[in-house]
């Protein structure tokens, strides 16, 4: 098996993340048409989350994809769809794109306190 108790570590602090901060404001957020993200990325990012698979170079976690997988399979725990493809789109559309195209400028920027957009 390709996980470890590092990547079970990750797991319970991702699903604590969830069960704790998203899932008990997911239907509050649908009901107003809202979800604040910049607040999620933030409390992520401050988490370690948004950078797992990065050079720590330029903020990231530098962990395998390993720990990547973990934290997309939690994903799926939140009760909603829009809050975790947002997650996605900034975790695995956008910051790869700057990862691999950008300018060393940009990738120095790549660090759990910004949020990318994809276009």
């Amino acid at each position: 098996m390709y996980f470890t108790k590092q990547h079970d570590l990750v797991r319970k602090a991702v699903r604590d993340f969830i069960s704790n901060e998203l899932n008990p404001n997911v239907d509050q957020w649908e009901e107003q048409g809202i979800a604040p993200l910049h607040d999620i990325f933030k409390k992520m990012g401050d988490l370690g989350f948004l950078g797992i698979r990065y050079d720590t170079k330029y903020g990231g976690q530098g962990l395998d994809y390993w720990y990547e997988l973990v934290f997309l399979e939690e994903l799926a725990r939140i009760n909603c769809m829009a809050v975790p493809m947002a997650i996605e789109v900034q975790t695995n559309m956008a910051t790869p794109a700057i990862d691999e195209f950008g300018s060393e400028y940009l990738n120095l920027r790549v660090q759990s306190s910004h949020e990318y957009r994809y276009a």
